[in-house]
C-alpha cells in the first residue's frame, strides 16, 4: 500500500479528506470495511486521528457503524436523501426571502465565477470538486441573508450533501452535462428578482435528486425480480 503524505491542516482534517477522496472516487467501495490498523499504517500516524477521522465521515454519512463489522463504507437511502434536501432547499428558500430575491453585485460575480469553474469540473468529471463547488454556490445563496445564524444552521447539513453526491455517482446518476445548467437557471431567477420563481428553482433542483434515485432504484428492484 502507497503511503500517503499529509502537508497541510490537522492529522484527522487530513487522513479524513483524503479518504472522503477515496471513497467518492470509489476506491474504496460500499460495503468495504475500513481498519483503523491498516490506515494508520498508510499515513503513518497514530489510530487517534484516523478514529476521529472515521467518526467525521460516519457523521457526513459516507461510513456507518456494524456490529461485528467496524466502520463500512456506505450511501444513502431513497428518504434521508429526500429529508436531506427538503431541508436544505427550505433553509435556501428562508434566505431568499429574507433578502427579497436580491443578490449584491459582490455575491453575483462570485456565483458566476463557480459556474465556469463548475462548468470546468463537470468536463473532467472531478466528483470531488464538483461537490465542493456546488456546496460553494449554494452557500452564496445563504450568505444573501445576511443571517450569520441561518447559515451556520445551514452549514451544519453540508455532510448530507456530500453523501448525496456519492450516491448519486454510486449509481451514475450524477448529471454532468446539465449541472452547470442546472445551477445557471438559479442564478437567472436571482437576477429576475422574483422570490417566488428563485424558490420554485431551488425547491425544483432539490428535489429532482432524490426522485431520479427512487426510480433508479425501483428499476434495479423491478430486473433483479424478473
Amino acid at each position: 500500500m502507497a503511503k500517503a503524505s499529509i502537508s497541510r491542516k490537522t492529522l484527522r482534517e487530513q487522513v479524513a479528506e483524503v479518504l472522503r477522496k477515496k471513497i467518492l472516487n470509489e476506491e474504496i467501495k460500499p460495503g468495504e470495511r475500513m481498519i483503523e490498523a491498516q490506515i494508520s499504517e498508510e499515513f503513518q500516524t497514530s489510530r487517534g486521528p484516523v478514529r476521529e477521522a472515521l467518526r467525521q465521515l460516519e457523521e457526513e454519512g459516507l461510513l456507518e457503524y456494524e456490529s461485528h463489522k467496524g466502520c463500512i463504507v456506505r450511501t444513502m437511502t431513497y428518504a434521508e436523501m429526500q429529508e436531506a434536501y427538503l431541508i436544505r432547499s427550505t433553509l435556501e428558500e428562508l434566505a431568499v426571502k429574507m433578502c427579497s430575491g436580491k443578490l449584491t453585485e459582490e455575491l453575483d460575480r462570485k456565483m458566476e465565477n463557480n459556474l465556469r469553474k463548475l462548468g470546468e469540473a463537470a468536463g473532467r468529471k472531478d466528483l470531488y470538486q464538483i461537490i465542493e463547488l456546488d456546496e460553494q454556490f449554494h452557500s452564496y445563496v445563504v450568505m444573501a441573508s445576511h443571517s450569520d445564524k441561518l447559515y451556520k444552521v445551514w452549514k451544519s447539513l453540508e455532510s448530507g450533501n456530500t453523501a448525496a453526491y456519492y450516491t448519486m455517482g454510486s449509481e451514475a446518476l450524477v448529471p454532468f452535462d446539465y449541472i452547470q445548467y442546472n445551477h445557471q437557471r438559479i442564478l437567472d431567477s436571482f437576477r429576475m428578482q422574483s422570490v417566488e420563481q428563485i424558490c420554485e428553482e431551488i425547491q425544483h433542483h432539490y428535489m429532482i435528486v432524490p426522485e431520479v434515485l427512487f426510480q433508479e432504484l425501483q428499476k434495479k428492484k423491478q430486473s433483479e425480480e424478473s
